[in-house]
């Protein structure tokens, strides 16, 4: 859209934000030995995945938008990040203490618990979704750039 000033980037978590662990407690076991797993360690954050240097960057830049909003009612916001995620309740709370761990925003963050991602990227129309699951980036999503992060277990 040219009128469109606003870049939108979208990523999943597990295995692209944030290290697979979790998902490899998910991929040998079962839903609910994952949600243990995250419940049991819902005020430990996770290690970094291969695109955290990315998101951290992008956080910093959107602080900087912050500052720019509290100088200037009239600023625009140029850059919006979202997390889209297969987690729900209660394994979010994992995802909140990392990104708060780690002292980075994003302005939405979709835990989906099942439902698939393209119903959302639908509506957000990120210009590009990062994510580590095949599955995920061969969807219903239309024209959205979608990036095939090969990390980790769902990806041997």
């Amino acid at each position: 859209d040219e009128g469109d000033a606003e870049l939108r980037i979208a990523f999943d978590f597990d295995g692209v934000i944030a290290d697979d662990a979790s998902e490899q407690v998910y991929k040998s076991g079962s839903l609910e030995d994952f949600q243990k797993h995250e419940t049991s360690r819902s005020q430990i954050p996770h290690n970094p995945g291969p695109l955290a240097g990315l998101f951290r960057k992008l956080s910093h830049l959107q602080k900087l938008e912050d500052q720019a909003l509290t100088k200037d009612p009239g600023y625009r916001r140029v850059l919006r990040i979202a997390i889209v995620t297969a987690r729900n309740a209660p394994s979010h709370e994992r995802v909140i203490t990392t990104l708060e761990h780690w002292g980075v925003d994003a302005n939405e963050v979709f835990f989906l618990g099942g439902m698939k991602k393209d119903r959302i990227l639908n509506v957000l129309k990120p210009h590009m979704f990062f994510d580590d699951q095949r599955s995920h980036l061969e969807s219903d999503a239309g024209d959205i750039p979608m990036v095939h992060i090969p990390f980790g277990v769902v990806n041997l």
